[in-house]
């Protein structure tokens, strides 16, 4: 059979193709590791034996694993690996690690669900053991040692198990450090290698003993805090590039998105095969989750079952997998019409993988341009990188590991990966965004250039330097990848990016020793090369290529690119509003709910935390103060930049603990009397300096605390450990007022800096606060207080301005991170905060189920856009009805706490006007966002309302007969009252049931660091309402057009009663009442909705608003 045959034309510009291709190979595989050096990790033994190792080393200190599972991962201290390559050059680096400093490791971990003890070990490649943890329980029972005996067994433990000559270690004596547990004494000793400076960096070892027994030990190289500092304002160019330009890449995925709604409208796009090729990406990305499997449990919290933590790790892998599906499957049915369009001569994507179509001429000559592209693009990465690096560029060593080998099929995540990059990013920047940039420009190279770029940049947060070589250098090749689109068409740059992609798993695993992770490789690369070998063994057994003119775009009618709306029918328009008022005697009602509801909620009020907050000064007052105090001190706040916050500092577990055993009018007067629960901050901070000032202020004004925070490296007169802690004392005694005959120092805690020695030392007031209540096998609750000494300075503590090196302060509950806190047991604590499948199915299961079925109706929605119903849905006036959420975000924006908080949290590391343009994206980004959801959610309730009822009986704002307003007058403030009242009803006979709760969070009202707060409440009480609004009347109109059936509504009644009772119970009793809870206030609402509000959701609007803004106008 002869079929059509490569023309000369075709063969000399695919034998170019193909020595090019073959040039860049040969040059690639010739100065790959000059481009990119790889730091060769010299493996001594296997993962099995680093395996074997950790279990002899665990049970040579006398523990047993038995029974324990285990879980194994290759690690690296990528901290540390930077450090050495950016200060010492490569090869110095690279000798260093290879000898003289652990900083990758085989990570062993032993645990068993649901119990705190477990081991970890780290093994170098050499087969050394490199680091060891012993998690045990805070209660566990242990010896007292001091320190001379304590340093002895840690010492001792150095020779004996790891084998280490301390005549090359140097002991700090200031580090031995101890920690006061319940039951036990627990010590750390810190040694310095003798000699070793990794330019400022010295090599550490440390040993911890719990109790008489070692809990642990680490080396770790100690990498300066201003090169921490220093290489963080560099990254943060590289993350605010990629910021910037994922705002353009999220705009040009919205514009797709409306242009494929807008085509779906006139019924040119193909759906079918989008969701096809998402259900195959998904897939694939689902099967690498999967794959992933044997390294999960090195992430596995065991305060949770087993069977929850694997339920999450599937549930987040197919999230992930359907979301990133949903980038590729959205786009394609706008880009598909506009290649038809654009490229009538092309094969036709749906045909593209037909049998005939891989037969084809086309196919076979996008395959060879592919393939040669991806080989060309690998050599001019190679040559980009190496005059790149000649020119001063640097980027980060390879590792010649990946955890792929330690999964049971590597290939997986190579084809995951290069089948969702390559669509997803071809189908947005060359198959949409070339023709759309075409068809808007009229110039065919600014749609190549610009999309090129805007691609590429997003590249930008890689860890090359300068931030924007990895945009020049992907931006180059997307030109490139441009114009062989428009010469050889969209397969062609498919394949060159699936193999790009693709190779970097599949050539790793092709130097692989071993046969199978080689044989994996092999995979890898088939699927690149396949389509090829297919369509030339096609040619050569047919004698020529399949004829294709019917597979082109060409041979099916072009699409209508015409985007204009049509207007909507003159019926539509002119169709007269209908309203049935509202009954005199439904009026009486809201009249009684108004009055009843207010008498209730003024008369009734039940104790909860928080009642004892009265504010006697705002922010301005507490700058002000905060200014006088630091002038005090003789710092001059004017120098600095200042963010003021009211902080709420309780912990809800904390809370829970207390209320059990004092009830909550103790736990308040706690928080009023003696550990603050909510403060007013004043941040005092430069651009990106270290040193900075917190005062912390009472709700009254009066001074809680001064924090003060100074650079690791500056030099200031240093104090011994007993120095220090006598100059605390004094500090205590004459600034807080305490007589610390009632308080024991239960840590000390020092750490060596490069011209100084800094100490935290913590005291715990000897009486309990829950003195009253019987001493159970959880413990009692005390008051801590925690000092720190810079040096000669002795300042309150901040655990964001002191976090220790190879502490466990990450382990620590948030509120333990300020200067006076409250300590609960640990046991206690973890108790609660333990997960259960049933319980996560409980919490989850619900909301799952409804956020399913509201993503079924959307898409419902979106499938019949082109149908009478949709058709009639007034997207003006709907936009007009979200505009005011628009207005209103950016008024809780601007006018809110958003900026204050925003400056709180501002990391001095990075330059201020990068953290400011970084804020500035979010900002821009959020106002769209509410609009474009309100809008969607507003308009979809309108197709089903007229799916479900007469089109004239839905509302508006405007035009409305008279009765309609006035009942929506009656609506806002009758449903509002009788809302709240009801709540309060509920909440007082609540404590008529007591149980116990997972945590009690508490309620100090919100905005009082508002820019303006009325402001700021009015608008977030509009948006607040819009919101709300939008979700009640969707839920109502899907549910009356959708679901007739009785039990079926019933069912999912109940559904959302659960969902809305969550997973904050604690016991079985407190599910019941918390679930009979939520029943009332539901019902009453599912009962408004239908026989009062019905179709005025402009009396609902005043009714959310009001109870929306309740709560803050009270405070």
């Amino acid at each position: 059979m002869t079929g059509e045959r490569l023309t000369g034309t075709d063969k000399r510009a695919l034998i170019l193709w193909v020595m090019a291709g073959v040039a860049g190979a040969l040059f690639a595989y010739k100065y790959f590791f000059r481009a990119f050096p790889e730091a060769s990790v010299n493996f001594q033994i296997s993962r099995e034996e680093a395996l074997a190792r950790a279990q002899k080393f665990v049970t040579g200190l006398g523990e047993n694993v038995s029974g324990y599972q285990s879980t194994i991962v290759f690690d690296v201290d990528d901290n540390g690996k930077v450090y050495l390559e950016r200060e010492l050059g490569l090869q110095q680096a690279n000798r260093l690690m290879s000898a003289d400093v652990n900083i990758w490791f085989w990570d062993m971990r032993f645990f068993k669900p649901q119990q705190e003890e477990e081991f970890r070990v780290r093994v170098s490649p050499a087969g050394q053991i490199a680091g060891y943890n012993h998690k045990i329980e805070e209660s566990r029972a242990g010896a007292s040692l001091d320190r001379a005996t304590a340093q002895s067994a840690a010492q001792s433990y150095l020779g004996a198990k790891l084998g280490l000559n301390l005549s090359g270690w140097d002991f700090l004596p200031e580090e031995a450090n101890s920690s006061k547990r319940p039951n036990r004494l627990d010590w750390a000793f810190t040694w310095e290698k003798h000699g070793f400076r990794a330019k400022d960096a010295p090599y550490r070892l440390q040993v911890t003993l719990q109790g008489e027994k070692v809990g642990g030990s680490e080396e770790f190289l100690k990498v300066p805090e201003a090169w921490e500092r220093s290489y963080l304002r560099l990254r943060s160019s590289n993350d605010a590039m990629a910021l910037a330009f994922s705002v353009l890449y999220i705009a040009l995925l919205v514009v797709a998105v409306w242009f494929g709604i807008k085509l779906t409208l006139q019924g040119q796009t193909r759906w079918r095969g989008a969701i096809l090729l998402g259900l195959l990406v998904a897939g694939l990305l689902f099967l690498q989750s999967l794959n992933d499997w044997p390294l999960w449990g090195a992430s596995y919290d065991t305060k949770a079952s087993y069977g929850s933590f694997l339920a999450g790790k599937l549930g987040g892998a197919l999230l992930f997998a359907v979301l990133s599906a949903l980038t590729v499957a959205l786009v394609l049915p706008a880009a598909e019409p506009l290649y038809r369009f654009s490229w009538p001569q092309r094969l036709q994507l749906s045909k593209t993988f037909t049998l005939r179509g891989l037969r084809s001429k086309e196919f076979f000559s996008a395959a060879v341009v592919g393939l040669s592209l991806a080989a060309v693009h690998i050599g001019y990465v190679v040559g980009f990188y190496v005059v790149a690096t000649w020119l001063g560029a640097w980027a980060p060593q390879e590792v010649n590991y990946q955890e792929s080998v330690n999964t049971l099929f590597p290939w997986i995540s190579g084809a995951a990966i290069g089948l969702l990059a390559s669509t997803n990013e071809e189908f947005t920047f060359r198959l949409f965004a070339i023709p759309f940039f075409t068809k808007f420009t009229k110039s065919r190279w600014l749609a190549v250039i610009v999309p090129a770029f805007l691609w590429s940049f997003l590249h930008s947060n890689y860890p090359q330097e300068p931030p924007y070589i990895r945009g020049i250098e992907i931006g180059l090749i997307g030109i490139v990848a441009g114009i062989v689109m428009l010469r050889w068409g969209i397969l062609a740059t498919l394949i060159w990016h699936y193999t790009v992609d693709a190779s970097l798993v599949g050539l790793f695993l092709l130097r692989s020793n071993n046969l199978y992770f080689k044989a994996s490789g092999v995979i890898v690369a088939a699927a690149a090369f396949a389509p090829l070998l297919f369509a030339g063994f096609s040619y050569l057994t047919r004698g020529g290529f399949e004829a294709d003119e019917d597979l082109r775009n060409g041979a099916t009618p072009p699409p209508h690119l015409d985007l204009a709306m049509a207007p909507p029918s003159d019926a539509t328009a002119a169709k007269t509003r209908r309203y049935t008022a509202l009954a005199p005697g439904m009026l009486a009602l809201l009249a009684a709910c108004l009055l009843a509801g207010g008498l209730i909620v003024w008369r009734l009020k039940p104790e909860s935390i928080g009642d004892y907050l009265k504010l006697s000064v705002d922010a301005k007052t507490a700058r002000a103060r905060a200014d006088e105090i630091l002038r005090s001190r003789g710092v001059d706040p004017n120098s600095y930049k200042c963010a003021v916050v009211f902080a709420d500092i309780v912990d809800s577990v904390t809370n829970e603990f207390l209320r059990e055993r004092v009830g909550i009018a103790r736990v308040n007067e706690i928080y009023d009397k003696q550990v603050p629960g909510a403060v007013w901050q004043a941040r005092y901070f430069r651009d990106s300096q270290t040193e900075e000032y917190a005062v912390k202020l009472k709700p009254d004004g009066s001074l809680f605390a001064v924090q003060h925070k100074i650079a690791e490296d500056a030099a200031v007169a240093s104090l011994k450990k007993e120095e220090a802690a006598e100059r605390a004392k004094e500090f205590l005694r004459e600034e807080k007022k305490m007589d610390l005959s009632q308080w024991t120092l239960v840590e000390s805690d020092s750490e060596t800096r490069p011209h100084r020695v800094d100490h935290l030392l913590t005291w715990q007031q000897n009486s309990p606060l829950d003195s009253t209540a019987s001493l159970s096998a959880s413990g009692h609750a005390y008051v801590r207080v925690r000092v720190a000494v810079l040096g000669d300075e002795v300042t309150d503590y901040r655990r964001a301005y002191f976090r220790r090196s190879g502490s466990a302060d990450e382990d620590e509950p948030a509120s333990e991170g300020f200067s006076t806190f409250i300590k609960i047991p640990d046991d206690w604590r973890r108790k609660q905060e333990e997960t259960t499948l049933p319980r996560d199915a409980i919490t989850f299961g619900p909301i799952v189920l409804l956020v399913g079925l509201g993503l079924t109706a959307f898409i419902l929605f979106l499938k019949n856009l082109r149908s009478e119903a949709a058709r009639a849905v007034p997207w003006r006036r709907l936009s007009l009805w979200a505009a005011w959420g628009f207005v209103s975000f950016y008024v809780v924006l601007g006018l809110g706490n958003s900026i204050p908080r925003a400056m709180n949290t501002y990391n001095t590391a990075i330059p201020f006007r990068t953290a400011i343009g970084l804020g500035s994206i979010g900002a821009l980004l959020g106002g769209p966002f509410s609009f474009g959801v309100l809008v969607l959610l507003f308009g979809a309730a309108w197709y089903y309302a007229k799916l479900a009822f007469a089109e004239e009986n839905l509302p508006g704002w405007a035009g409305m007969p008279g009765h309609y307003y006035r009942d929506a007058l009656w609506i806002g403030l009758g449903g509002s009252g009788g809302l709240l009242g009801l709540e309060r009803l509920v909440a007082v006979a609540s404590t008529y049931w007591p149980t116990v709760h997972r945590y009690l969070d508490v309620s100090f009202g919100q905005d009082f660091d508002a820019v303006f707060p009325a402001a700021s409440i009015l608008g977030g009480t509009l948006l607040g309402s819009l919101r709300m609004t939008a979700y009640v009347v969707v839920i109502a109109s899907s549910v009356a057009a959708k679901v007739r059936q009785t039990w079926l509504r019933v069912l999912l009644f109940f559904v959302g009663v659960l969902a809305t009772v969550g997973g904050s119970w604690g016991s079985p009793a407190d599910f019941a009442k918390q679930f009979l809870a939520r029943l009332i206030l539901l019902s009453v609402l599912v009962f408004g909705v239908r026989w009062v509000m019905r179709f005025n959701i402009l009396g609902w609007m005043g009714n959310s608003a009001q109870v929306a803004g309740q709560a803050d106008m009270a405070h």
